[in-house]
């Protein structure tokens, strides 16, 4: 080969080499980028706020509220936050495996009723910044595969099949099984009613009262275990999605009824248990929020057999010596009056040990209540407490006028104590018309200093 023939070789070859280098980039299929990186939805799952389900003429809708998702028009309900949750991140992160392009389809032969997409019988509907109507087709070769396309396009992507199998379930399926998507810290009051009578509770700037059958401080954590327990009950089964005919389920009557008030809501929400069904595992019930008929666990019944004592803080008074200014002691018709000072506590001239105080307010305190009786004139006689041999009350000064209070002292707790009986004692806290049972230690705790 002659020299020059050797150097129009070598430079075609540098073209071609150029022409692979600068051009094969912009000659890449599609189809692989698509393949390698994309999605066919870019959308954050929080942007949409409506998800419509089209299928073989079943239609229901997912709708985003401000206290969460429903499910409808039927059944109309409370949708399940997982549900909704799963099946758009599926729709956002939805992986284009493979695309024919439309402009392929001539090319080879084809058209979008070869992939099931020309009149599709299946579609969901993305209803929020990003989201687009997307059809369902026929499955793909792969194992898990499945055609769709756009709306507003006629190419064809290979996806996955499992946004198919989250969308085109029975509307039922998205209910929430959670009777409630209500916690315990947004409920204000309620009530419980059954053939035992009627409990009554109402959330304080204090914590949880008892109002009925009697006023009392409730223990806060009880109280919040049996909402938690009730408001998380898991329902068994959906008998109906309307309660138009209660007395159809022997519910016109309930055994028991769970009323509540919760913050945010226009109106009060109620629970009613009926009949035991399934041999004794489960019970009947409605609960108007949702306006449907379910079999909730026994359990439901259970636990609307609480009492008021189950439900009631047993310490005898709720202390914070940071709030007390004075401590006033009276022990076999002495008294003491300790002042709560810069540096400390003190009597008079005299310094009183602030771990002596601290160590008497904690045995008040950290003191329950084993028993309550009824405040009668022989009970008090019998426990001491008509003429108590020592009395301690705690003070506050309010050195201004508010619009609450006047400006001076203001009482906090007055605590009478009465006799000693073997290894009890006996208290009265204020004006309450109960005698407390504690332990007999109590009574050495409360001494002159």
């Amino acid at each position: 080969m002659t020299r020059w023939g050797t150097l129009i070789l070598v430079l075609l070859a540098i073209l071609a080499g150029g022409f692979i280098f600068l051009l094969e980039p912009h000659l890449t299929s599609t189809r692989d980028e698509a393949a390698s990186s994309d999605s066919v939805f870019h959308f954050a799952p929080g942007a949409i706020r409506k998800v419509t389900v089209e299928s073989e003429g079943t239609k229901f809708e997912l709708k985003a509220g401000d206290d969460g998702w429903t499910v409808g028009p039927k059944p109309k309900d409370v949708a399940s936050e997982k549900e909704v949750s799963d099946l758009l991140e599926e729709a956002a992160n939805l992986q284009i495996f493979d695309v024919i392009h439309a402009n392929e389809f001539k090319k080879g032969g084809h058209s979008l009723g070869d992939f099931g997409l020309a009149k599709p019988r299946s579609r969901i509907e993305l209803s929020g910044e990003g989201g687009g109507i997307l059809y369902f087709g026929k499955d793909a070769a792969a194992e898990g595969r499945i055609y769709v396309r756009r709306a507003d396009s006629d190419d064809v992507y290979v996806v996955s099949d499992v946004l198919q199998r989250l969308a085109f379930r029975n509307p039922r399926d998205f209910r929430m099984k959670r009777l409630s998507d209500l916690t315990p810290d947004r409920i204000d009051r309620f009530s419980i009613k059954r053939d035992g009578g009627e409990i009554a509770l109402e959330r304080s700037g204090q914590g949880w009262e008892i109002v009925r059958p009697l006023r009392a401080r409730a223990d806060d954590a009880a109280v919040e275990k049996l909402l938690g327990s009730l408001l998380g009950l898991e329902i068994v089964d959906f008998v109906a999605d309307s309660a138009n005919d209660l007395s159809a389920y022997g519910l016109e009557e309930p055994r028991a009824e769970f009323s509540m008030e919760a913050d945010g809501a226009s109106r009060p929400q109620a629970l009613r248990i009926g009949g035991d069904v399934e041999g004794g595992s489960a019970v009947l019930a409605q609960f108007t929020a949702r306006d449907s008929v379910y079999h909730l666990p026994a359990k439901a019944w259970t636990l609307l057999q609480v009492s008021p004592e189950d439900l009631r803080d047993r310490r005898i008074v709720d202390l914070n010596l940071d709030t007390v200014d004075a401590i006033h002691l009276r022990v076999d018709g002495k008294d003491q009056v300790i002042q709560h000072v810069a540096d400390g506590w003190k009597a008079r001239d005299r310094e009183i040990s602030s771990d002596a105080i601290r160590q008497m307010v904690d045995a008040i305190t950290s003191a329950k209540s084993q028993q309550y009786l009824p405040l009668t004139v022989e009970n008090l006689t019998r426990t001491g407490l008509d003429k108590p041999t020592k009395q301690i009350a705690f003070e506050a000064w309010l050195s201004e006028n508010t619009p609450e209070e006047s400006a001076g002292h203001r009482p906090i707790a007055t605590i009478a104590l009465g006799k000693q009986d073997g290894d009890k004692a006996y208290v009265r806290i204020n004006e309450d018309p109960e005698i407390c049972v504690v332990p007999a230690s109590l009574i050495n705790a409360v001494r002159l200093q």
